[in-house]
């Protein structure tokens, strides 16, 4: 199993066991690698956009198109 880049899984399971949870080991390698796939998306979501990235339609006060 892959581990997240940030995150050791015993790192993981020592979050796990601070915030009071408990899981059976099928259970907290689920979740594991669930982490792994929500830090990906974290990733993606903090990246700066490009430009391509922005809306088609530009609005404008006068109506005219910049």
């Amino acid at each position: 199993m892959a581990e997240p880049s940030r995150l050791s899984r015993a790192d993981f399971d020592a979050l796990v066991r601070r915030a009071g949870l408990t899981f059976d080991d099928t259970k907290a390698d689920e979740l594991y690698r669930a982490y792994a796939s929500l830090e990906t998306l974290l990733a993606r979501i903090n990246e700066p956009l490009p430009l391509e990235a922005e809306p088609a339609v530009i609005f404008t006060l006068d109506g005219e198109a910049p």
